[in-house]
């Protein structure tokens, strides 16, 4: 299984990409603070904390080196503020297959920076890794989710019932999938 590469120089339309830093802990943990449903939303077991964010971070070169997540900051061309978070998880290297997760802080939201922001991850892992499919996962009721990832080109293929168990109830999961042209 191949290491996973830190993409350099991923930027577009004053949205920047660059790995997470000590210094994102602090925002990483507050936008769950300021929208509480955040975690829900993206099947977070629970809220992190600054601390819990920090342990995230420093892991983030071991899971890069066994090739099993990527995690970005979303940024501006400046690259200081954190305004989100972008990942690429659950690989199957054999069957050139990867998972995008995203989210936004509240203030950066409704200003296509998650479009851009996913954009830029999904075409670099199109064309620098070679997969061949990235799927998108989310619940029923994540409407934004199902509209970011609908804008790029991915299509729902369907409902998986009672899928996952998240903070101790069943929720269904919409899959939703991009192949590469």
């Amino acid at each position: 299984m191949p290491s996973l590469p830190i993409p350099e120089g991923l930027a577009r339309e004053d949205v920047a990409l660059r790995r997470l830093r000590a210094r994102d802990a602090a925002p990483f943990a507050q936008a769950f603070r300021e929208d509480p449903r955040l975690g829900v939303l993206i099947g977070a077991d629970e809220d992190p904390t600054e601390n819990g964010v920090r342990r995230f971070i420093a892991r983030q070169p071991g899971l890069r080196a066994r090739g099993e997540f990527l995690g970005l900051a979303v940024t501006d061309s400046s690259r200081r503020p954190f305004l989100g978070h972008v990942m690429l998880h659950t690989l199957a290297w054999r069957h050139k297959r990867a998972e995008v997760g995203y989210w936004l802080v509240p203030a950066a939201r409704g200003h296509r920076i998650g479009h851009t922001a996913v954009s830029l991850l999904v075409d670099w892992a199109f064309e620098t890794l070679e997969l061949d499919r990235i799927e998108i996962t989310t619940t029923p009721d994540n409407a934004a989710a199902r509209a970011l990832a609908e804008s790029l080109g991915f299509t729902q293929e369907g409902v998986m019932v009672a899928r996952n168990l998240e903070r101790g109830r069943r929720v269904d999961v919409v899959l939703l999938a991009r192949l590469r042209k």
